[in-house]
């Protein structure tokens, strides 16, 4: 997380909304919702509170920028390979759980999900609208990379779903050990194996 700079004022410059909209984010992200105020995140990027207001009207459209800024919903959860039907046939729950737990490995767009959830966690209204939006997208995902398994029922979708948003949340915004510091590779090689019991059953039924 990027360090205050300290105290003091600065007239507004072209990056200025930027700097904000970045120290928003890591309020939000660290702080929740609630816990962020306009003027704490004036504070955070050095500027004047009026400054803040000037660029945006309402914490809720802030957080809705700072959100946006770092994740884009139309191909939130893509990768190459899924390109190519027949990517799909192979080690799926190995694909599927790197694929959704890279986002929150990347330091570009694990801090806009982290304030996302930390927000939906404590029933926030800005952050549900994201969170369906999120829930839809992988679902979307998971429909392309194994259509047959989500089209036959909507469990395997939610069971998916549940076990990859609960393991996000418990590495990342509730940090539980030992799955914090967990290395990614043998995270993903110890979840893999779990969700490819749901497409074997479904395989089998």
């Amino acid at each position: 997380m990027r360090l205050s700079r300290g105290g003091g004022r600065r007239p507004g410059k072209s990056s200025t909304r930027a700097e904000i909209l970045a120290a928003a984010l890591e309020l939000f992200a660290t702080k929740g919702y609630s816990g962020t105020t306009m003027r704490g995140i004036a504070r955070q990027a050095q500027v004047d509170p009026a400054l803040v207001h000037h660029y945006f009207n309402s914490k809720d459209g802030l957080f809705q920028e700072a959100v946006s800024s770092r994740i884009d919903m139309s191909n939130l959860f893509e990768s190459p390979t899924d390109e190519k039907p027949e990517a799909g046939l192979r080690d799926r729950g190995a694909r599927i759980a790197r694929t959704f737990l890279s986002f929150w490995e990347d330091e570009s767009t694990r801090p806009a999900l982290i304030a996302v959830f930390r927000a939906g966690l404590s029933q926030e209204a800005p952050a549900k609208a994201f969170l369906d939006r999120i829930e839809a997208a992988l679902a979307s995902w998971l429909g392309r990379v194994a259509p047959e398994e989500t089209e036959r029922t909507p469990v395997f979708t939610s069971l998916v779903t549940a076990q990859l948003v609960g393991l996000a949340l418990l590495r990342h915004v509730v940090a539980v050990e030992p799955l914090a510091s967990l290395d990614f590779e043998e995270l993903v090689e110890r979840l893999a194996p779990s969700l490819e019991v749901h497409l074997d059953r479904l395989r089998r039924e």
